[in-house]
């Protein structure tokens, strides 16, 4: 018995067809309403007072750079985020270095002159926790504390408004 190409392409058009079905009802299922936190109970360091935080507590509306000094791109992207928090008050910034020393990361931040809020994540718990795989990732966190949007890799200064945006657009 031959099988026509026709039927041959299509299984597998189908699965992906079930599989993306699956994780968008997954999704809909999600936190919604339920008040449910965007980032997980993970205990961060603030990196100016020392003060131990839980990430959970981070609300939105807020942009989360997830960082670190060895990394080229997170340095390269640093000064943009630094330019654009400093657009809008009604959104949250929010740094988070994984895996530097205090010591580093501070004189970093200051050779950059960035304002907005810095957690130090020592051990790399939260990258852990959210499953990213490289750095930088920014996490885009609606008005209702939800996950919006997640960015992999840098971001230059239009790039991040475009993620701001996405936070304005979700909060209507």
């Amino acid at each position: 018995m031959t099988t026509s190409r026709a039927s041959h392409r299509s299984r597998p058009t189908r699965r992906i067809a079930l599989v993306l079905g699956g994780v968008l009802w997954l999704a809909s299922c999600g936190s919604e309403g339920s008040g449910a936190p965007a980032l997980p109970e993970v205990e961060l360091t603030e990196l100016d007072s020392g003060a131990i935080v839980d990430a959970s507590d981070i609300g939105g509306p807020a942009i989360v750079n997830l960082w670190a000094t060895w990394c080229g791109p997170c340095r390269a992207e640093m000064p943009a985020f630094q330019e654009v928090s400093t657009e809008f008050d009604d959104v949250r910034f929010v740094g988070v270095n994984q895996g530097d020393a205090g010591d580093a990361a501070l004189e970093f931040l200051d050779e950059v002159g960035v304002t907005f809020d810095q957690y130090l994540d020592p051990t790399g718990e939260l990258t852990d926790a959210l499953r990213v795989s490289g750095l930088p990732a920014t996490f885009v966190i609606g008005a209702n504390g939800e996950v919006v949007e997640v960015h992999n890799g840098a971001l230059d200064a239009d790039g991040i408004r475009e993620l701001v945006a996405l936070v304005d657009g979700a909060n209507d």
